[in-house]
């Protein structure tokens, strides 16, 4: 189905739909089923806040959604009963009428269950039993007590505020990246010669260069995140050359020959000129700046779960 079709034919079964999660939700006896239209995933993930009210209500339902998953097992992509919440996944198909049938059969068995007086809703951030409402926290759907959303309200508040109070320093950022990307840059010589994971530890130095940034710079930003990126790139090749250039002293005073620092920067660059050196050198330089990248996409990824999401209107 679109989702233009689902959320029609979602409305016939009882169920409202918030375009902005892609979720549809209905509210019975103060349960929330919560169904979203995961289109990029190929399925229709059902979501029920709840608790059992014993054991053998517990054993009841499982064995419930175990027959449920049985009957429709071409379809139902998994099932899982945890002590706080029920999720039941469904296959999108290219046949809109296959989908509406599964979905019907998975809207009347959560209504069973529901009426079965085994359950007993719950608030999906404290776990306890109290009335809730439905928000949109973030881009994500979910019944929550009034007493978490005063809560969540206050700490986005507070974060909101902290956040824009802040003013960015670049000049003072982009000297704390260099400065710390180059102290990462000398770690990473110093570990070249000890240690054969080789490309690895450009971490020391994306890493340095990320919080010398935000030492000197006072906020960071993606802007920020992607200079600190080129910075590290740039200082990780320069370490890689001076790494072989020590690596090549090191040999030489070995044999005998004295600290030799022009000689064995003579070597090095004479042996960067062959392409087959090169090409040996390669792997490893790869591996650096994707550790680097990687880095800066778990940055990211912290940013984007950590900042503060905004909470809705209760939808209901």
């Amino acid at each position: 189905m679109t989702e233009s079709e689902f959320q029609e034919f979602i409305i016939t079964l009882g169920y409202r739909y918030n375009e902005k999660s892609k979720t549809s939700f209905n509210t019975f006896e103060g349960f929330h089923n919560v169904i979203i239209f995961g289109e990029n995933e190929g399925r229709y993930s059902l979501r029920l806040e709840c608790v059992s009210k014993g054991a053998e209500e517990s054993a009841t339902v499982q064995r419930a959604i175990r027959r449920f998953h049985e009957d429709h097992k071409d379809y139902v992509i998994r099932t899982a009963v945890k002590r706080r919440f029920i999720e039941i996944e469904i296959k999108m198909t290219i046949d809109s009428d296959i989908d509406k049938e599964q979905l019907r059969a998975l809207v009347h068995l959560m209504t069973v269950l529901c009426k079965s007086g085994r359950l007993a809703p719950i608030c999906r951030v404290c776990a306890r039993q109290r009335k809730t409402g439905v928000y949109v926290v973030g881009t994500e759907l979910m019944p929550i007590c009034d007493a978490c959303v005063a809560r969540k309200r206050r700490l986005y508040s507070r974060r909101r505020d902290l956040f824009d109070k802040k003013t960015q320093n670049m000049a003072g950022g982009l000297v704390g990246a260099v400065f710390g990307a180059l102290l990462g840059g000398m770690l990473n010589v110093l570990v070249y010669q000890l240690c054969p994971l080789r490309g690895v530890w450009s971490i020391f130095i994306v890493v340095l260069s990320f919080w010398g940034f935000v030492i000197t710079g006072r906020r960071a930003t993606k802007k920020s995140a992607v200079i600190c990126e080129i910075i590290s790139v740039m200082v990780f090749i320069l370490s890689e050359y001076l790494a072989i250039i020590m690596e090549t002293a090191i040999l030489i005073e070995r044999e005998g020959g004295g600290i030799a620092v022009s000689e064995s920067i003579d070597i090095t660059n004479s042996s960067l000129g062959d392409m087959s050196v090169l090409m040996s050198l390669l792997p490893e330089v790869l591996v650096g700046i994707v550790v680097i990248a990687a880095a800066g996409g778990v940055y990211l990824l912290k940013r984007l779960l950590t900042r503060p999401m905004k909470i809705s209107k209760n939808l209901l």
